[in-house]
């Protein structure tokens, strides 16, 4: 019985480390302004070609209302045999995360279905798209860049 006593204490004191790991390990709440942010993502990278879109293009292409975010900035490039875009949000509430990831994860499969069968490489770099969405950040990016873009993203944090 001792012993059962000191095993139950073992797991209970693993099942708390485990539990304390989860809690500090997750991605944590940046205080970095959304200009700067931005600003860094785009920082030495010659992404010209991609256009600043409106609150109407948010909603008609990403399915998103710009009004429920602290803030979004969507830059689409202006040919439609292109997928180049990304977007950059700051959510007002963690709890839009899951909405976000989904609106993103849609428009992506939108996207490969669009491209599927006569744009071979804009497939190829939808299936490259990054989406990193941290505490109350995301970012997503169909772009020959967009592994560099989400270092800076995520070092700008």
């Amino acid at each position: 019985m001792k012993y059962g006593l000191w095993a139950a204490k073992g797991v209970v004191f693993l099942l708390l480390i485990l539990l304390m790991f989860n809690v500090f390990s997750g991605p944590k709440m940046s205080k970095e302004d959304f200009g700067v942010v931005l600003s860094k993502v785009q920082e030495n990278l010659d992404l010209s070609a991609l256009l600043q879109q409106d609150n109407q293009a948010i909603r008609k292409n990403l399915g998103l209302d710009p009004e429920a975010y602290e803030r979004i900035a969507y830059f689409k490039i202006d040919d439609v045999m292109q997928a180049n875009e990304y977007v950059l949000v700051q959510f007002k509430d963690t709890d839009q995360k899951n909405a976000f990831q989904q609106a993103i994860e849609s428009r992506i499969a939108e996207q490969t279905n669009l491209y599927d069968g006569y744009a071979p490489d804009q497939v190829q770099l939808l299936k490259q798209a990054v989406v990193d969405i941290q505490a109350n950040y995301a970012l997503y990016v169909v772009d020959t860049n967009a592994k560099t873009m989400d270092e800076k993203f995520l070092e700008s944090l």
